[in-house]
């Protein structure tokens, strides 16, 4: 029999990465995806992914495609309450098992709680086998962390649920709509304005990070090993599975980043790599000062212990190796 999928975030940056992937995986595969605008370069490069047309307020809409699916792949907004309601909500209609894919982020396990914005690094690594337990008890004030209990609680004998959380990602996207995430696109954004590469404090913090290409594998290894019946998933709390590959320290990007912008050209020469303080680094993102700090400040390291373990073997190319192509592509998007 046939199974369905119901996909959100169908156009983003790792949604429309995977969904990209798993057309040409899986084709018995019958998707669909939920679309506040349904455009000729989605549906014509997609022509065998059914389109229902809404946004993640649509309760109703939402509820109504995740009822009629055997995978849900939340992949859209991981923190919009209401748009995970009502995919719950449809699950929950179901007399037939289903599974819960929830996109969410290694942010939960950053140590900006406990940061002096110093720019020193922090020894802890998170295993997401051995920390499982202290992982899904962590204050529901930590991004991302109330989405992630929600659907983690969510488990039982018919609606099995997974967490997949990427850390900071690099590479370019297959998707149709969004090409860009926050890491390397914003921090080059900011050093053109600001003529200067910069790094907090000491700069000595690590950033886990994975090439996007990996992070989709792990993605449709999940759906593969469920399609085969899901006996070597784990589920519910214990379905967490981190997407990380490697990390990097912010010092030595800024650098790096600098070195290749008076390369290419879109820095002048001479521009310095500099430490900044914390209200510097939280003035790049006026409106969301917290994200700035936490992407360029923080600490947030990572063993992806049940990935490796379920098979997934990072293989794309290294931060450093993207790191050109990642640069000049969003330094061309900003002096556009």
């Amino acid at each position: 029999m046939t199974k369905k999928l119901f996909i959100t975030g169908a156009t983003g940056f790792i949604g429309g990465s995977v969904l990209d992937e798993l057309v040409s995986t899986y084709p018995e595969l019958e998707i669909t995806a939920l679309l506040r605008t349904p455009r000729p370069e989605f549906t014509d490069k997609y022509s065998t992914v059914n389109v229902v047309k809404g946004t993640f307020d649509d309760s109703d809409i939402i509820e109504k495609a995740a009822q009629n699916a055997d995978i849900v792949l939340h992949a859209g907004d991981n923190n919009h309450v209401g748009c995970l309601t009502a995919v719950l909500s449809g699950l929950s209609k179901r007399t037939e098992p289903s599974l819960l894919i929830h996109l969410t982020g290694t942010s939960c396990i950053s140590d900006e709680s406990i940061q002096t914005w110093d720019g020193n690094s922090n020894p802890r690594i998170w295993n997401d086998i051995t920390d499982i337990q202290e992982i899904t008890t962590l204050p529901e004030d930590r991004l991302q962390r109330p989405a992630d209990k929600m659907v983690q609680e969510a488990n039982n004998d018919l609606i099995k649920t997974i967490c997949i959380c990427p850390p900071d990602i690099y590479g370019q996207a297959r998707s149709v709509g969004s090409h860009t995430t926050y890491m390397i696109p914003m921090y080059v954004k900011a050093v053109i304005k600001h003529k200067e590469a910069f790094y907090l404090g000491k700069g000595e913090n690590f950033r886990a990070v994975t090439h996007l290409d990996d992070v989709v594998d792990l993605f449709v290894l999940v759906i593969g090993k469920y399609l085969d019946g899901g006996d070597e998933l784990s589920y519910g709390k214990e379905g967490y599975y981190f997407a990380v590959a490697d990390e990097v320290r912010w010092k030595s990007v800024a650098e790096a980043v600098n070195k290749i912008g008076q390369e290419q050209g879109w820095l002048p020469s001479g521009t310095p790599t500099v430490s900044w303080n914390k209200d510097q680094v939280a003035a790049v993102v006026p409106d969301l000062p917290r994200l700035a700090l936490y992407i360029w400040g923080s600490n947030s390291r990572a063993e992806s212990a049940r990935a490796k373990k379920l098979g997934w073997k990072p293989h794309g190319p290294s931060f450093w190796e993207a790191l050109p192509e990642d640069c000049k592509t969003a330094a061309g998007s900003n002096l556009s």
